[in-house]
């Protein structure tokens, strides 16, 4: 299991405890974040541990893991009865790791506090009706637009319809140039892409009965539309076959071949190193029926065995309440927090960040089901797949629905 090094605080936190009358019998709580918050000595979350120490007199020990190792690492750890006490978890792990018994129920805990978090990222917290995490961060997917090839394609103003985006991406495709109007992923990449706009036709994935929706038109029509746009338009560029990261989805934008991309703001930094020139602007997605856009993230839970129960919970609380509306801000990320989303802390956000936020209410988490991580990479992604490459949407979809039911009865 590879691991950064772990960093302690001890001599600090022994030092506050003393100072503030705390026991020497405090408890020691194990961390595992994602490697990106513990970027160098001066990181953020360092200064917030430090401050939970001497609030609490508890100590914590933070171990830095690679988002890519990250969920084998604490099945394998937490199934041994060994792992950390509290662990961050991108919001699509929730499911499976609570499924198998390995998360602490916090229902009780959390019921008083749970106006306190935007609506979508608290749900990916929730399994089987029981509540499992809190929210660390989020995040979720918006239009990014070429400012230069939009006016050059007579277009005035970024789409914020259907309509407006198809017409968009159309009007910025241009077979001689080899320009095309959007960016799309292929597999599992595209099927992310494409959920939000299932929400936005009215659709369906899973709903909170666990029955599969997939296969009903408004699905279907959403998932028509986007393969359409390849198939038909040919406003994708031929990338959309093979694009398997998010690298190569962000590719053609950077290169200003591609005049929109659907993306999240970790593309932000991505845009700044690869094209520093590049003059784009951000928009809330451009609506169906309904605004809804997918949420992505991380939360905070904690071992179900662990020895500090109530510690652990202390800890998730403070890096998720209140505080976490100025410690995110340090890192350019979203607080899950219901006073995030207020104008005045919406205007204190970078100006690239803004959308994001001011849409954050119609954001929606993905299906909080142990299966999740299968229907999303083995259904979704050969539906589209297979519609980019001319299967009919309603084939995919009827397909698909068969294939997500005998993995909910799977038991």
């Amino acid at each position: 299991m590879r691991m950064r090094k772990i960093l302690k605080s001890g001599i600090v936190a022994a030092t506050l405890s003393v100072a503030m009358g705390h026991s020497a019998l405090a408890d020691n709580i194990v961390m595992w974040v994602n490697s990106p918050l513990l970027a160098g000595p001066n990181a953020p979350l360092h200064q917030e541990l430090k401050a939970f120490e001497a609030a609490t007199g508890h100590t914590v020990e933070v171990q830095a893991v690679s988002h890519m190792e990250m969920e084998r690492n604490l099945f394998v750890a937490l199934s041994s009865g060994a792992g950390p006490d509290v662990m961050a978890l991108d919001i699509a792990w929730v499911a499976g790791l609570a499924d198998a018994g390995l998360l602490l129920d916090i229902t009780e805990q959390t019921k008083p506090i749970a106006a306190e978090y935007q609506p979508g990222p608290f749900a990916s917290g929730r399994y089987g009706q029981k509540q499992y995490a809190l929210p660390l961060y989020t995040n979720n997917v918006a239009l990014f637009v070429n400012d230069q090839m939009l006016e050059q394609a007579g277009i005035k103003k970024a789409p914020t319809t259907w309509a407006e985006f198809r017409d968009a991406a159309v009007a910025m495709t241009n077979k001689d140039k080899q320009t095309y109007g959007v960016s799309f992923g292929g597999s599992r990449m595209g099927a992310f892409q494409l959920y939000s706009y299932i929400w936005q036709n009215g659709g369906e994935i899973v709903d909170n009965q666990g029955k599969s929706r997939v296969s009903e038109p408004a699905a279907v029509e959403a998932v028509d539309f986007l393969a359409k746009l390849y198939t038909q338009n040919r406003a994708m560029p031929e990338s959309v076959l093979t694009a398997g990261n998010w690298d190569e989805v962000h590719a053609p934008f950077i290169q200003e071949r591609a005049g929109m991309v659907v993306t999240g703001d970790w593309a932000l930094a991505a845009f700044a190193k690869g094209n520093p020139k590049l003059k784009f602007s951000v928009h809330p997605l451009p609506s169906g029926i309904q605004a809804a856009t997918v949420i992505g993230g991380y939360d905070l839970a904690i071992k179900a065995d662990t020895k500090f129960p109530k510690a652990s919970f202390e800890l998730i609380r403070w890096l998720t309440g209140p505080r976490s509306v100025e410690l995110m801000r340090k890192y350019e990320r979203l607080s899950a927090t219901t006073a995030a989303t207020t104008p005045e802390a919406v205007a204190a956000l970078p100006k690239p960040l803004q959308p994001f936020m001011s849409q954050a209410a119609t954001g929606r988490a993905r299906p909080v089901i142990a299966s999740w991580t299968q229907i999303h990479s083995d259904v979704f992604g050969n539906v589209w797949d297979s519609v980019i490459r001319g299967k009919p949407a309603k084939d995919a979809m009827s397909e698909a629905d068969i294939a997500i039911k005998r993995l909910l009865e799977k038991k």
